[in-house]
């Protein structure tokens, strides 16, 4: 096999390996909370053949009134936080993007998101579930 062939082979596993790795570019995000302008924002990817979510988190700042703010996202099962089943922003200031995180979780009832966004002295927070956020 030439080279050119051997890198049109590889070219197209290598992508198909990272699919599930992150959301596909030009995607909506849902918006699950607000604060004082910045959106903490979710999709979801189906993986595991559908037995799954790797849910994708993000914090956009770029209509932040003003200072910094941090998110958290957290998968629960039956109300307990579930180790390794989470993401934490770093703190983001006005007028950015912060990276993009993930986690996997299966499907299933007794699974569900606690989630926070916070600003240096006040923030916001609550429950909601995977099917209440949009796919990638």
């Amino acid at each position: 096999m030439g080279a050119l062939t051997v890198a049109a082979v590889i070219a197209p596993l290598s992508a198909a390996g990272t699919a599930e790795a992150r959301p596909a570019p030009g995607r909506d995000w849902t918006t699950i909370e607000t604060f004082e302008g910045a959106k903490q924002q979710a999709c979801k990817v189906a993986i595991n053949d559908g037995t799954a979510w790797r849910i994708f988190n993000r914090l956009d700042a770029r209509r932040l009134s003003d200072g910094r703010v941090a998110a958290t996202l957290t998968a629960t099962r039956s109300g307990e936080p579930v180790a390794d089943r989470s993401w934490a922003s770093d703190w983001v200031r006005h007028g950015n993007v912060s990276d993009v995180g993930s986690f996997k979780i299966p499907r299933g009832a007794r699974w569900a998101l606690t989630m926070s966004v916070y600003g240096d002295q006040s923030g916001t927070g609550g429950e909601l579930s995977a099917a209440s956020i949009d796919r990638c």
